[in-house]
């Protein structure tokens, strides 16, 4: 069985090299006529300044190229590429319109000892689209860094904008012009010319365009100077039942200059009257600027936004000390109570500006004529400027009173 088995193997390997051996002699002996059919040959568009001279332009995203049937040697065939082939597209020889056109193709060159066999119309369809121009402004993309104590006074571009000629449609892409670049370290006037680029709403750039200018100069002139903080400074008082929780300086620091500005640390605003505000609000306030300073920029005022609200009443106890007046010299105290409880009540904020020293807790023992036991509620002063207190309570205070020893 194994034998047999090996003699079918051997017939089935000559087999197949009979086959391939009669293949090789047919396909390089014999070399018969073999048909194929080449696909996506690169057609080459020539004369294209008729396309401009016409007002249009080639809408994007086209590929030009054509299938061609061949024949020829098999040997030959089987080498065959696109690449070998060179067609043509002119497009000065026909009517060109918006929109769809069909334009004939010619084929210039191809590999010998090959036969094309296309027998109808062999052409492209190329899209078009006017031409139009729009101006746009130029803006600055270039990123600037400047020495220490050297600071922007302003800076121009020069032209200030740009017109763009294209497809409508790729112009109907565009979103800004720009100059982009980087300027470091800059200590002095300078000026540099930047290449304009166009860009669409995502930043990315649309390229094809033609332009009046391919470059802009960037001018910036500097100015010595230090940057300084901001003090708000107010007058009054918000109204009672209101406190002002606090505000936010749009503009927390500026750049200033002039003699003596490198020994300024900050700047206060002119005092901002804040008596008749009740609800937030937001406020333009001028610089107190010293003699021969400026702000770099030109701009003395600064915007500030009061963060105003009604007041919650809260309360606070102090321990004060009792003084005991006009007690009859044949009498004294026992042990006295030295100090008593005071019940304060306003908003918070004021509350926080009062200590125990500021408040003055007294009793009058004038009507007392015997020994005994007495309770008073003593009487309190608040020796303060702050008139938006009020004394809720006063502790009671106990006290004995006994006859001086002979």
């Amino acid at each position: 069985m194994d034998k047999i088995k090996k003699q079918n193997l051997m017939v089935k390997i000559i087999c197949v090299l009979l086959s391939f051996g009669l293949w090789l002699y047919v396909t390089n002996v014999e070399n018969p006529a073999r048909s194929y059919e080449v696909k996506d040959i690169p057609v080459e568009l020539v004369n294209t300044d008729a396309i401009e001279n016409a007002k249009f332009a080639i809408v994007d995203g086209q590929k030009f190229t054509v299938d061609l049937k061949v024949e020829g040697p098999s040997t030959e065939v089987s080498k065959v590429t696109p690449e070998d082939f060179k067609v043509v597209a002119d497009m000065s020889k026909y009517a060109l319109k918006a929109g769809e056109n069909t334009i004939p193709v010619q084929i210039m060159s191809y590999p010998p000892n090959i036969t094309i066999k296309n027998t109808g119309f062999l052409g492209i369809k190329i899209d078009l689209e006017e031409i139009v121009t729009k101006e746009f402004p130029i803006t600055s993309n270039v990123k600037v860094s400047y020495k220490e104590g050297v600071y922007e006074l302003d800076k121009k571009i020069t032209p200030t904008t740009v017109k763009a000629t294209g497809g409508k449609s790729k112009i109907d892409k565009i979103d800004r012009a720009v100059i982009s670049g980087e300027e470091k370290d800059v200590s002095k006037n300078t000026e540099n010319n930047y290449k304009v680029i166009f860009l669409d709403s995502d930043g990315n750039e649309v390229t094809g365009i033609q332009s009046d200018v391919s470059t802009a100069k960037l001018s910036i002139n500097v100015v010595t100077g230090k940057k300084v903080a901001v003090n708000l400074k107010t007058s009054g008082q918000v109204p009672e039942g209101y406190e002002l929780s606090g505000y936010d300086l749009q503009t927390k620091y500026v750049e200033i200059s002039g003699d003596g500005s490198q020994n300024i640390e900050s700047v206060d605003t002119e005092p901002l009257d804040i008596s008749s505000f009740t609800q937030d609000t937001e406020q333009t306030v001028k610089l107190n600027l010293p003699q021969g300073i400026t702000v770099i920029g030109g701009d003395s005022t600064v915007k500030v936004k009061l963060n105003i609200k009604k007041s919650d009443i809260v309360t606070k106890i102090l321990s004060c000390a009792v003084k005991y007046n006009n007690l009859n010299d044949q009498f004294i105290i026992d042990s006295p109570t030295e100090k008593v409880n005071v019940t304060l009540s306003g908003t918070q904020s004021n509350l926080d500006k009062i200590s125990e020293n500021e408040i003055s807790a007294s009793i009058d023992l004038s009507n007392i004529t015997e020994e005994g036991t007495y309770t008073y509620k003593p009487d309190i002063v608040i020796n303060n400027d702050n008139k938006n207190l009020t004394i809720s309570s006063v502790d009671s205070v106990t006290i004995v009173v006994k006859k001086k020893a002979e």
